[in-house]
């Protein structure tokens, strides 16, 4: 079985993240110079653009003025949106290799749901420079995940066949299967392709006791318990005794658990980011 350095150097010369996606989450501040770096680097993919176009066009967003490129785009949607678009729609072609639907469908959908409840979470909190990051660290939560599945799809999809039908957990099957888990092979190719910090450390945060996770980890956690809750990624026996450790280390005050999370759910299904999702 091979160990961590060996898996990296498998992976090392890979474009397993598109350049682009990675130099756009390297872009920090929505001022003229990063937009103007966002326009660029978002129109040298093709298919990217003509998402964008065709959401900033829809109903949802165009107030009935149409715009046809992508400076008019990110004016109409924002900077941290497209940015947060483009992260989206580069992930899910990674999430998608293989063509395995029981891949996309588990590990996929949960970091998408993951993310966007880990931003209304931050919203409510009122952390909105956290909002945002939210988002991307908590799509990137499962690189270790897609880096695995790329390694060896066939074996990856038998640790979710198992997964999925027993009350093992997903962590403990893929050290069984490859002597790594996601959370080690996440940290360490993201520390390889030189992903920004915030990111590393998010998935850094996967493997500690909720308690020492720091601020943003723990929302991105609580975020990932209720995406379980509200059927996007499979329930684990653990997953009610997270959901109350984390209410307890973020201070919420929740009366009715079932009742709090069909209200997120609720919000998840509106979001514009969700329904930008479900486009591709």
């Amino acid at each position: 079985m091979a160990t961590l350095e060996e898996y990296l150097s498998q992976i090392k010369d890979l474009t397993i993240v598109p350049p682009v996606l990675l130099s756009v989450l390297s872009l920090e501040d929505d001022n003229e110079l990063s937009f103007g770096e966002l326009e660029k680097k978002v129109q040298s993919d093709q298919v990217l653009v003509a998402r964008l176009l065709k959401l900033a066009n829809s109903p949802f967003f165009s107030r009935g003025n149409p715009v046809a490129n992508m400076k008019q785009v990110i004016t109409r949607l924002g900077f941290k949106t497209v940015r947060s678009m483009v992260a989206m729609s580069m992930t899910d072609s990674l999430f998608s290799q293989g063509n395995y639907k029981k891949f996309r469908d588990e590990v996929w959908d949960h970091s998408v749901a993951k993310g966007i409840f880990a931003q209304i979470l931050c919203e409510e909190k009122k952390f909105k420079k956290e909002a945002e990051l939210a988002i991307t660290c908590g799509l990137m939560q499962d690189l270790g995940r897609i880096v695995l599945n790329t390694i060896d799809r066939k074996k990856y999809v038998e640790v979710l066949t198992e997964f999925q039908t027993s009350d093992v957990n997903l962590i403990t099957l893929e050290k069984k299967a490859y002597g790594v888990d996601s959370y080690e092979m996440g940290s360490a190719a993201a520390k390889l392709w030189k992903m920004p910090s915030i990111i590393i450390s998010s998935i850094e945060d996967l493997a500690k006791p909720i308690k020492e996770q720091t601020s943003l980890g723990q929302i991105i956690g609580f975020a990932g318990v209720i995406a379980k809750l509200t059927g996007h990624g499979k329930q684990e026996p653990e997953t009610i005794q997270k959901f109350e450790e984390y209410r307890s280390v973020l201070g919420l005050e929740i009366e009715d658990m079932k009742v709090y999370v069909t209200t997120k759910d609720e919000k998840l299904k509106t979001n514009e980011l969700y329904q930008f999702c479900s486009t591709l």
